[in-house]
Parts: C-alpha cells; sequence; structure tokens
C-alpha cells in the first residue's frame, strides 16, 4: 500500500478498535470512582468551573453507573452502525464522566488526550473515507500530537526565558533539574523515594543530555502526522516517555498509552498476515 492508502487503512481499524477501548476505559473509570467513593466526601472539590456546575457533589453511583452504561451502549452500536450523532454524544459522556474523576484534582493525568481522541472522530466516520481523504487523517493525527508538541514548546520557551533573564529558577538544563523533579512529585505525593533512584540520578550530565534531547524529541512530535515511519517512532517514545512519568514523576498515563497504541500503532503491517490466513489453497 502506498502512504495514503494505509494512512487510511490504520485509521479505519483504529476507529473500532478505539470503541474497544473505550469499553475497558470505561471499565477503568468505575474502579477509580469506587476508590474515590469511599473517600471522605468532604475531601471532594471540583477543580473545573463546569465541573462545579454539573458534580458540585460527587456524583452518586446511580447517576455514575448511568453515565458508564449510556455510554457503553452507544460505543457498541457505533461498531456496527457509524454516525456523526451517535459520536458526538460519545465524545459528550466521555466528556462528563471524566469530569469527576481526572479532574478531581489531578487523579489522572490521561483524560484530555481520550476526550480529544473522541472528539476528533465524530467527524472521521470509515465508511465515509476513501484514499484520497488521507490528509484528513493527517489531521486528526496532528490533533492528538500537537498536545504533546505544545507542551514541549512550553518546557523549550520557558528554559529559554529563564536563561535569557538569567533568573535564579530552576532549569531544565541544571544538573539537578530531572532529579529534584522526580523527588519534588514523591514529597507531595508521601510516598518514599527508592533508595535506587539515589543511583540512578547521580549520573549529573547524562540526565541533562537525556533531558534536552526528551523534550527536543517531545516538540518534533507533530511531525509524525506527516510520516508513518516518523508515526511509530514517535509512539514509541511517547510510550517510553510515559512509562518514564508514570515510575518517576507518579503520573499516570497509563490509559493514555494504551489509547495512543490503539490510535497510532501501524495495522497495515498485519494486512498480510491475514491474507495468508485466509488464502485459498
Amino acid at each position: 500500500m502506498n502512504y495514503p492508502q494505509l494512512t487510511v487503512f490504520n485509521y479505519k481499524v483504529s476507529y473500532y478498535v478505539l470503541r474497544l477501548f473505550g469499553l475497558y476505559w470505561l471499565i477503568e473509570q468505575y474502579l477509580t470512582f469506587i476508590k474515590l467513593k469511599g473517600r471522605p466526601a468532604v475531601i471532594y472539590e471540583p477543580a473545573f468551573r463546569l465541573e462545579k456546575l454539573m458534580f458540585p457533589e460527587f456524583p452518586s453511583t446511580f447517576v455514575f453507573a448511568g453515565l458508564l452504561i449510556a455510554c457503553a451502549a452507544l460505543l457498541i452500536i457505533t461498531l456496527f452502525k457509524p454516525s456523526y450523532i451517535l459520536n458526538a454524544l460519545i465524545f459528550l459522556l466521555v466528556a462528563i464522566i471524566n469530569l469527576p474523576i481526572s479532574a478531581n484534582f489531578g487523579v489522572h493525568h490521561d483524560g484530555h488526550t481520550i476526550i480529544l481522541g473522541f472528539f476528533l472522530t465524530i467527524f472521521l466516520l470509515p465508511k465515509n473515507l476513501e484514499d484520497k481523504d488521507y490528509k484528513l487523517i493527517q489531521y486528526f493525527y496532528l490533533g492528538i500530537l500537537m498536545t504533546y508538541s505544545l507542551a514541549g514548546m512550553g518546557k523549550i520557551l520557558g528554559t529559554i526565558k529563564n536563561v535569557v533573564k538569567n533568573t535564579d529558577k530552576l532549569t531544565w538544563l541544571d544538573k539537578d533539574a530531572a532529579k529534584l523533579n522526580t523527588y519534588d512529585n514523591y514529597w507531595m505525593a508521601d510516598v518514599d523515594i527508592p533508595a535506587v533512584f539515589k543511583s540512578i540520578y547521580a549520573y549529573d550530565n547524562f540526565w541533562v543530555i537525556l533531558t534536552v534531547i526528551g523534550i527536543l524529541t517531545q516538540f518534533l512530535c507533530f511531525l509524525g502526522a506527516f510520516n508513518r515511519k516518523l508515526l511509530t517512532f514517535f509512539l514509541i517514545f511517547l510510550y517510553i516517555f510515559h512509562v518514564y512519568t508514570a515510575m518517576f514523576v507518579l503520573a499516570d498515563f497509563e490509559n493514555a498509552n494504551y489509547f495512543l497504541i490503539v490510535i497510532f500503532f501501524p495495522y497495515h503491517l498485519l494486512q498480510p498476515l491475514f491474507k495468508k490466513k485466509y488464502a485459498v489453497s
């Protein structure tokens, strides 16, 4: 397949796999909800204005389960009958379900990426896509990847600003930046810092180089939208990046990793396997 063909093919497969992922995500939200439900009610404090309006108090099990069931039903329906209207309703439900969970003072960090993914799929029904529409898929990829590129740009501009102004603020160019970032997050979470971290962060210069390379790579993520090999490379990079943040910064990006695999996976590489399996001998 040429690039336009494989781009459209990969999206069509990912569209349906995303619906299955959505069902898994709903189960994860319910399990998280049960954990949060066991906390004292006074701990819950909405972080956003919309959340304060919709969930001034932590929702009841009946209300939250109702939202999950409604969303699950729509995900299953759109597996068999893709629809603009149903996709829009899925996006709204995913966003609403996310509010009392991820927006509850950062219990999870992956909600915004998943919400954005379901939003962008509203307009791209697989049955309506032809090879000539591959640029629409590129915009879909770009929408997701730009969230990482903008984050990388923010780190770059912030570092340049502090270096030019010669401030006393810690920058990513400082030798202890990565270590202190890790330690600070562990202290805030009131979690013991693993002893092995002292050995890992002993190589100051190495971490400066690794951090700079990581930030530059994060900024360049948007390029993956226009090249299949680069898209696979940035998928691997983002997976490793999320694993690092989970281990060293305690930022929960597990579901985001699964989501990125679903939408960026090179499904075209698996097509020959299916052809061989069902070939007539």
